[in-house]
């Protein structure tokens, strides 16, 4: 009974490995089929792939740049630490209590030391601060110099090229301080290198005299570094020169021929002042130039700022050059200086705006200008303060 049953699980042992073996010989030359078709088509669809396959290598190529920077910039090599280029690594850092008494000499020696590897426990690091602009410091005179007037120099414009007060320059040569206003082309100025007085020693001057005629005290004069003088110094020499740092002088008003003859009926101002010419102002009113000068052509028409009579009309010879003064009889005077024509005479009856004279540079004059001044019972005003 037991040799029918052994030959039939005999016989379909046989028939399950016949058909496992059939299942995998159809399923490999299935998926080689299917493997084969989907190839066939991806050759045949090569073309629309490619603008996707591109732009995808292209962001990947990015990343990867991007990603291999980020993990460099984290490394630190051994050849940059111990390059010399590092700052943080070439300068040493003074003790904290040697650091108010080392000098500038020390400090460039311990840099040195440290740029050739000298060996350094302590490091210190150096910032740089960002600044554009170069500032270059004014240097100061050490003496004495002379200046040729140029054209269109004034006492005012000399004085802030030496950055100096006009009275400084007034007061240290003669020929300027007796006309404020006077500059030739061509002159020669002396020109201190501080401010105050220029004084030249007369035979009975002192050191005491001298103090008090610039209301300052002896010391000041000895003290100043210019003059060579020592505290033991009681006289000076005539002949020599010495700087008064601080000095003043008393100002004098140039004063020109006064009218004697009549006032005419009538010739009186309003007191209601008008600009006597069109032009720039090249000058203002300070101690030593008790005017304004007003730069306008040669031949520029200059008119009466106010009613009155003409005082004086002609040449002087303190260096006003042609001049013209108009008294409007009620305590004011106008002055017109340096003037090319002249067409009033004196004793002339005057209105308000009435052409008097035309522009010009004579007199002591380094360019085209009208010298204009207002005087009040002959002491000289701030014309400004008195224009529109």
């Amino acid at each position: 009974m037991s040799a029918p049953t052994r030959g039939t699980q005999t016989s379909g042992t046989a028939e399950e490995s016949s058909w496992l073996a059939d299942a995998v010989e159809v399923g490999i030359v299935r998926v080689f089929a299917e493997t084969a078709a989907f190839v066939y088509r991806l050759s045949g669809d090569l073309t629309d792939f490619r603008p996707l396959v591109s732009r995808i290598s292209a962001h990947l190529a990015v990343l990867t740049i991007a990603l291999l920077g980020a993990l460099l910039s984290s490394v630190e090599w051994p050849a940059q630490a111990a390059s010399p280029l590092s700052v943080s690594a070439a300068l040493p850092k003074a003790p904290a209590e040697d650091h108010l008494t080392e000098t500038a000499p020390s400090r460039q020696l311990n840099l040195a030391s440290a740029h050739l590897g000298a060996p350094s426990t302590e490091v210190t690091t150096i910032s740089r601060h960002p600044d554009p602009h170069t500032i270059v410091p004014k240097r100061p005179r050490l003496d004495i110099i002379t200046y040729t007037v140029q054209a269109g120099d004034t006492i005012q414009s000399i004085a802030t090229q030496f950055d100096l007060d006009p009275t400084t320059i007034m007061w240290a040569n003669p020929a300027v301080e007796d006309a404020p206003d006077l500059l030739r082309i061509g002159q020669e100025i002396v020109v201190l290198p501080i401010d105050g007085v220029y004084h030249r020693v007369e035979e009975e001057d002192t050191l005491a005299s001298v103090a008090e005629a610039y209301n300052v005290e002896r010391r000041v004069i000895v003290a100043c570094k210019y003059n060579n003088l020592d505290w033991s110094d009681q006289e000076v020499r005539g002949g020599d020169a010495l700087i008064v740092p601080g000095g003043e002088k008393p100002y004098e008003p140039r004063k020109v021929t006064a009218y004697a003859g009549p006032v005419p009926e009538g010739a009186r101002g309003t007191g209601a002042f008008q600009w006597p010419v069109l032009g720039t102002i090249t000058q203002g009113y300070w101690y030593g130039h008790r005017a304004i000068d007003v730069g306008a052509p040669t031949g520029s028409a200059v008119v009466a700022t106010d009613g009155g009579f003409v005082s004086f009309a002609g040449w002087t010879d303190v260096g006003y050059g042609y001049l013209i003064v108009v008294d409007h009889a009620n305590g004011f005077s106008t002055y017109y200086a340096h003037l090319n024509n002249i067409y009033v005479s004196v004793g002339q009856e005057l209105r308000r705006g009435q052409v008097i004279g035309a522009v010009g540079n004579t007199g002591n004059s380094t360019g085209p200008h009208l010298h204009f001044e207002v005087r009040r019972n002959n002491t000289q005003q701030n014309p400004r303060a008195y224009l529109p």
